[in-house]
Parts: C-alpha cells; sequence; structure tokens
C-alpha cells in the first residue's frame, strides 16, 4: 500500500513505531471483515488524506491489520481505499511459498505443510489459501508466524457442499501435525468448517455486519434461518 502513514489506529492515538518500521520494509496489511466507513474517522476531523486533490469525495475507509515480528505486535486499524496500491487473494499466496527463506519453511510447521493443505482440499475442488498469521507472512514478507501458529484457512464455496464432505476434509485436516483452522466462505458470510461439519443445526454465519445464528449458511434467511 502507499502512503502508509494515512492509517489510522481504531484504538486512536497515532501509529506505534514498531508498525511504522513494518510498513516502511514490508507495505502490506490484511483486510478485515468489517463493513467500509465513508468519510472522516469518528475521532479523528483531519485525517492525513492519499489524494492531493482537496475537492475530492470523500475517503472509503476499511479495516485492516498490521502484524510486527514480535509477540503481540498487532495492531487494527482503518485505511483509506486510496491507500491501495496491489491487493493478494488468500489464493494467491501458496505460491508465494518461494519468496520466503528456507529456513523459514523448514522450521515453521505451518508454513512447511501447505503442500499437503493443498492436496488434501483439491480433492473437494474449492479454492482455498492461508489467512491469519501464515497469510499475512507469505503476502507481506514480514516473519510474523512461529512454530506454534496454527493454520488458518479460508475454503471458497459459493455453493452448497454436503455436510459429509465437509466432516470428510475435516478429518483428513486434523490429521495434520498443526492444528487447523478452516472456515467456508459463502456468498453471505464465513462458517467454520468445524462447527458445519459437526451437524450443529444453528450455525454462526460471520458477516461484515456481525455474526449471525442461521440453520443454513448458503441460504440465510430471517433471524434464525
Amino acid at each position: 500500500m502507499q502512503c502508509p502513514s494515512s492509517l489510522r489506529p481504531l484504538a486512536g492515538g497515532e501509529l506505534p513505531g514498531w508498525a511504522r518500521a513494518v510498513l516502511r520494509a514490508h507495505p502490506w496489511v490484511t483486510v478485515g471483515r468489517a463493513p467500509a466507513v465513508v468519510g472522516n474517522p469518528v475521532d479523528l476531523p483531519h485525517p492525513q488524506r492519499c489524494t492531493r486533490d482537496p475537492e475530492a469525495a470523500p475517503e472509503l475507509w476499511f479495516p485492516v491489520t498490521v502484524r510486527g515480528p514480535r509477540p503481540g505486535q498487532r495492531l487494527d486499524a482503518l485505511a483509506p481505499w486510496a491507500a491501495v496500491a496491489r491487493t493478494l487473494r488468500p489464493e494467491q499466496l501458496p505460491d508465494r511459498r518461494g519468496h520466503l527463506a528456507p529456513e523459514r519453511l523448514a522450521g515453521i510447521p505451518a508454513l512447511a505443510l501447505l503442500p499437503e493443505v493443498g492436496r488434501l482440499v483439491a480433492d473437494h475442488r474449492l479454492p482455498w489459501g492461508p489467512i491469519g498469521a501464515v497469510g499475512y507472512e507469505l503476502g507481506s514478507g514480514v516473519p510474523v508466524a512461529g512454530p506454534m501458529s496454527p493454520l488458518r484457512l479460508v475454503l471458497r464455496a459459493p455453493q452448497p457442499i454436503s455436510r459429509r464432505d465437509a466432516l470428510q476434509l475435516r478429518r483428513a485436516l486434523t490429521k495434520l501435525p498443526v492444528p487447523v483452522q478452516a472456515e467456508l466462505e459463502t456468498r453471505h458470510g464465513s462458517v467454520q468448517l468445524a462447527e458445519y461439519a459437526s451437524g450443529a443445526l444453528g450455525l454462526t454465519l460471520l458477516t461484515p455486519d456481525g455474526p449471525r445464528e442461521v440453520h443454513d449458511p448458503w441460504f440465510p434467511r430471517g433471524p434464525f434461518a
């Protein structure tokens, strides 16, 4: 992203020094699920803009996360859309393993196992990609994943999949030597693979407007659909 100094921490105040250093070296952030905001952040009447045109329309601000290489270095912020220079989808990240140092791939199990995950998911024909610390490291190059980091995955599922197939995939992923947290992303939001595979009637669908309790994540209707 460009003009990273335009980021505004959700907690208020200025960007901490570690975040500024990370963004100078690796100007990448991850995008959150919360809805975007048009205009100025509430507590910042005069935020820095990424455009020099004073007549430009109000900025579109969206939620992002910055991570640093040390434990606890995580910052949730708002970024203006004008700051976006390039985007990467989770599906593109496994191919970026070659950008990482060999010792990272050898020493971080969650990174080393990505090819095996690809083989398991390929049987179900679901586009997939890593998110969380592993996804951030692959996208940005910042060494944020650790030896005990779980492997968080998003599985694109625009069309319904059976509970039986979900259970089969869940069982295969749990056999890997790292904790795997996978979510199925439908057109309406995301549901945890483990929850869907369990056969539970009530499911928590995570949406940009907050969680919803649903019966069917592909066809949610009403307050408890």
